[in-house]
């Protein structure tokens, strides 16, 4: 680990006036730090498939708007917000500009039925996760 990174610390430490023994300790310390140091890990994702379809099953967080046609006061109208819905399903499609799910399906004879379709568009998904 100190030979790779012998020659970054050896420019940084010529700029410094010190003594060889004292170079030599601070390259130990730094090489003994970067040692100790936990590396990150990363959450292991399973990314099983359904036996029956080709598809990733996902959650999906995303905003939406809201709208009425009715009538509000002012005081009404302050109060209301964006919606923050939940989506469960499997991900047929996802492109930059959007991304296609379905809940539910039916498999017969010709092929797949897709029940309960969704269409976002990407700029309102905040989180896509791998179920």
């Amino acid at each position: 680990m100190v030979i790779g990174h012998f020659g970054k610390f050896a420019t940084l430490l010529n700029f410094f006036t010190l003594s060889a023994v004292k170079k030599r300790n601070c390259l130990i310390a730094v090489a003994d730090v970067k040692r100790i140091m936990p590396r990150k890990r990363r959450k292991a994702i399973i990314t099983k498939t359904t036996p029956d379809i080709p598809f990733q099953k996902v959650r999906v967080e995303w905003v939406d708007c809201v709208s009425d046609s009715g009538w509000a006061t002012d005081k009404e109208f302050d109060k209301m917000k964006l919606s923050f819905p939940v989506n469960e399903g499997w991900l047929y499609e996802k492109t930059n500009k959007h991304i296609k799910m379905f809940a539910s399906y039916d498999k017969d004879d010709d092929g797949i039925i897709f029940g309960d379709r969704t269409m976002i568009p990407r700029h309102w998904v905040k989180k896509i996760q791998k179920l």
